[in-house]
């Protein structure tokens, strides 16, 4: 009974919702034509779609296969050029896929090894500076070591 109601009152807004789009498109076409330049470019309009409407109807009327195979072969052709692009677009993308993304991803690839072994050169030069810095602290630690025994202050003679 409940859900009964809730749809009876969603289609009641629903109507409410296009009766109101309806009544506003009236209006709003109501307003439009007050206007004169617009007024004659809706007749204008009006009647060349009413032109091309009793030419086709006559077409038809006087010779359904000629309209028939006109359709037909303007169907072909459509579906030739439509044909034509899609392979254009295949070549496209072939051509971007092998000019530009395949170097793109090659220059990638190069400068992650790049990376990479600048990484490895980094920690490589890590341990070289702590071993030079160890080797400085051997070669601090004789030195003093020798001057405290021989009572020399560690300067050089003039």
């Amino acid at each position: 009974m409940v859900q009964t109601t809730i749809s009876q009152s969603k289609t009641g807004s629903n109507s409410k919702l296009l009766t109101g789009m309806m009544i506003g498109a009236v209006v709003g076409g109501a307003v439009a034509l007050l206007d004169t330049n617009t007024r004659n470019k809706v007749t204008s309009s009006t009647r060349g779609v009413k032109d091309s409407t009793v030419n086709m109807v006559t077409k038809v009327k006087e010779n359904p296969g000629e309209v028939k195979n006109d359709f037909q072969e303007r169907f072909k052709n459509a579906s030739a050029v439509l044909k034509e692009a899609i392979s254009e677009a295949q070549d496209l993308y072939e051509k971007v896929n092998k000019d530009v993304i395949e170097p793109v991803s090659q220059v990638t690839e190069d400068s992650n090894n790049i990376l990479s072994t600048a990484q490895e050169a980094t920690e490589d030069l890590k341990g070289i500076g702590s071993k030079v810095k160890e080797a400085g602290a051997e070669v601090t630690a004789d030195d003093t070591a020798g001057n405290s025994q021989t009572g020399q202050t560690g300067r050089m003679y003039n």
